[in-house]
């Protein structure tokens, strides 16, 4: 008589764990992404040279991880932060990540609020000298009357005579449906911009990171945009009350060729910025338009600056 054959189990090998499985795309997009101490810089900066005094309190809207307002924070006792959020586990992340290791120096000198920036309730939260929408942001508002209603409460928010700086990137290549890659310590950060519709200048971005083991993140983050041009910003601007609304645009630089090559060198960013009311086109370009709130009159108008 035959019996049932029994089959072994074969034990199957765990799969080992890529460098991209194991990283944390919060920490990488601070690394890759963000320059908080530059950006405070900027700000307690220009504060200084159109107001005369130094900023104190700043709003980081779209704040995501809050790493800018802890590091503003962090640099000076005397400054405090707010930052607005409606994605609550990234919030909770900067939290855990970013406030509580630093809890004995910030204090509750730093406090997030979880709501979309278009229904923030301004009257409960102080004016803040200095409003952020940086990582161009703000370009998620697709529509004229969306992106207006979002100015209109950033003047809002802003305590007499503050400032709000908004970061916006453009030039020849923006448009162009291409990759650049740039290599950091630990990994690379890959910015492919996927499609660009002329029509509505609808504008879709990837992030990816990619690792020395040949692991790479697909699509870490995805923005679907609307890529507004300066004009536009300027005039919506001083539709909802700004004024002196001005241009900072980022300083460039010709990289060194090899001599065997004709072609011109090609311009890098600095890092710095200039004020500018004429400049040249450039392939690519990022500055930060300023907007400045009037002081108000007590008689319920208000003052130029």
């Amino acid at each position: 008589m035959g019996g049932k054959k029994h089959k072994r189990k074969r034990k199957t090998k765990k799969a080992r764990q890529t460098l991209a499985d194991l990283a944390d795309t919060h920490e990488l997009y601070e690394q890759a992404v963000q320059s908080p101490e530059a950006d405070c810089e900027l700000f307690s900066t220009i504060y200084e040279e159109l107001r005369g005094s130094s900023p104190a309190l700043l709003r980081e809207d779209f704040c995501g991880t809050a790493q800018l307002s802890l590091t503003w924070c962090l640099e000076d006792e005397s400054r405090r932060a707010i930052g607005v959020d409606y994605d609550a586990a990234t919030l909770e992340w900067g939290r855990v990540n970013n406030l509580e290791p630093n809890a004995d120096a910030i204090g509750d000198r730093l406090q997030l609020i979880e709501a979309d920036v278009l229904e923030v309730d301004n009257e409960a939260i102080e004016g803040a000298d200095v409003v952020a929408a940086l990582n161009f942001s703000f370009c998620i508002f697709k529509e004229r009357h969306v992106l207006k209603r979002y100015l209109e409460q950033v003047y809002t928010s802003l305590a007499d005579r503050g400032l709000a700086f908004f970061e916006l990137f453009g030039g020849l290549t923006a448009i162009d449906t291409d990759e650049e890659t740039r290599e950091l310590e630990d990994f690379d950060y890959v910015w492919e911009q996927a499609s660009f519709n002329p029509i509505t200048n609808e504008i879709v971005c990837h992030i990816h990171f990619e690792f020395s083991d040949g692991s790479r993140l697909e699509k870490a983050f995805t923005y679907d945009w609307r890529l507004w041009s300066i004009t536009e910003m300027r005039d919506l601007l001083y539709a909802v009350g700004f004024e002196n609304v001005r241009v900072y645009w980022e300083k460039v630089e010709e990289e060194d060729e090899d001599d065997d090559d004709d072609d011109d060198g090609m311009l890098e960013g600095t890092g710095e910025y200039e004020e500018v009311e004429v400049v040249e086109q450039q392939d690519s370009w990022l500055v930060y338009i300023v907007a400045e709130k009037a002081r108000a009159d007590p008689s319920g108008g208000a003052t130029r600056a």
